[in-house]
């Protein structure tokens, strides 16, 4: 009987392998990478969710792109939290709500039940970073079995918006790995986390995920892998 052909070797990209090989701590985006949850959550539904809290709880002078959300949902929180604490309290409150529920209606992105195994078999820390609630994204991995593979979470907690900012979610991530952040691999999906991550310090790995282009991700210093399955791969490898 003929002997079963060898699976060929992954092929790996030179930059991708470098950037892998000397990441023993891996930080994962929980929207886009792991989840998508934006799409769960539509487009600007927290904003939407805050604006109509505010109209039912009568008028108070407020600039009008706080009052209609158009800076953002944090942009608008952060304002509250200043200037109507009362108010802040009840919108954190229903924007977590929302975030929660459309965490737990998205589904795990394809292959990252490889990706995170794949750190296992390496023995690779994993931190996931996010804006959205703490309380969305744990409760999201204990609801798929992920919490054994994830050593850390960094994301928005109550109204420490400030902790919430990209940056800041990957030098949060580092800290409670316990390592600087120049030890850890930043991966995302979305430009502006990945440019964050590398001004905060740590190396970014761009992954085709929905968010942005290969194009809009990749740069000298940032190499680009096309999904999750050939990051498992070059963790495998490297």
């Amino acid at each position: 009987m003929a002997e079963p052909a060898e699976l060929p070797t992954p092929r790996v990209r030179a930059h991708v392998a470098k950037a892998v090989a000397g990441a023993h701590y891996v930080l994962l985006d929980f929207d886009g990478l792991m989840f998508d949850v934006a799409a769960a959550l539509g487009a600007d539904r927290r904003e939407q969710a805050v604006a109509e809290l505010l109209r039912g709880r009568g008028h108070r002078p407020r600039p009008v792109p706080i009052t209609f959300g158009w800076y953002g949902v944090h942009q608008t929180l952060a304002y509250l939290a200043t200037h109507e604490p009362d108010h802040a309290v009840e919108a954190e409150v229903l924007v977590s709500r929302l975030e929660l529920d459309a965490a737990l209606t998205a589904q795990p992105a394809t292959n990252l039940g490889e990706v995170l195994t794949a750190c296992a078999n390496t023995r690779r820390a994993v931190a996931v970073i996010s804006d959205f609630s703490e309380e969305a994204v744990l409760a999201t991995l204990k609801a798929h079995g992920l919490e054994p593979y994830v050593n850390a979470v960094a994301a928005r907690q109550g109204l420490d918006l400030e902790a919430a900012e990209a940056g800041r979610t990957v030098e949060r991530a580092a800290e409670l790995l316990g390592v600087p952040t120049t030890a850890c691999l930043a991966v995302s999906g979305a430009w502006v986390r990945l440019r964050a991550a590398r001004s905060a310090g740590a190396t970014g790995l761009g992954c085709v995920s929905g968010r942005d282009s290969r194009k809009h991700l990749a740069g000298p210093d940032i190499p680009v892998v096309s999904n999750l399955r050939v990051l498992s791969e070059a963790m495998l490898l490297h």
